[in-house]
């Protein structure tokens, strides 16, 4: 599972519903999302962090640049939109000290048995 994160210009999150409620609402199963957080900041803007189940960094950060754009308006500018590079979920976990180096996380697999 990666972290991406996204700082979303405040001209896109004006009108209608919330960032959050309208990405839910266009979220596919193929974007293997598994949890959206949306803090909105002093200036207006929102820090997004979405957690996909993607097994590799450059597929998730596709596949959330894809998602983000489906839920904004058609007429705001997608690459206005601060994107960070993937980060593996056991790696920032380590980083904030969640998580000892030397252990696995469990499995995010659904348990088959």
């Amino acid at each position: 599972m990666f972290l991406v994160t996204a700082r979303v210009p405040a001209r896109a999150l004006t009108g209608g519903d919330a960032l959050d409620d309208r990405i839910r609402r266009v979220v596919t199963t193929e974007d293997r999302l598994e949890h959206l957080h949306l803090r909105l900041t002093a200036d207006g803007e929102a820090q997004l962090v979405l957690f996909l189940g993607h097994a590799d960094a450059a597929r998730t950060e596709e596949a959330a640049a894809l998602l983000v754009a489906r839920a904004l308006p058609s007429s705001f500018d997608v690459p206005a939109i601060d994107w960070e590079p993937a980060v593996p979920l056991s790696l920032a976990m380590e980083q904030l000290g969640l998580v000892p180096s030397d252990r696995e996380l469990p499995s995010q697999d659904p348990d088959s048995q």
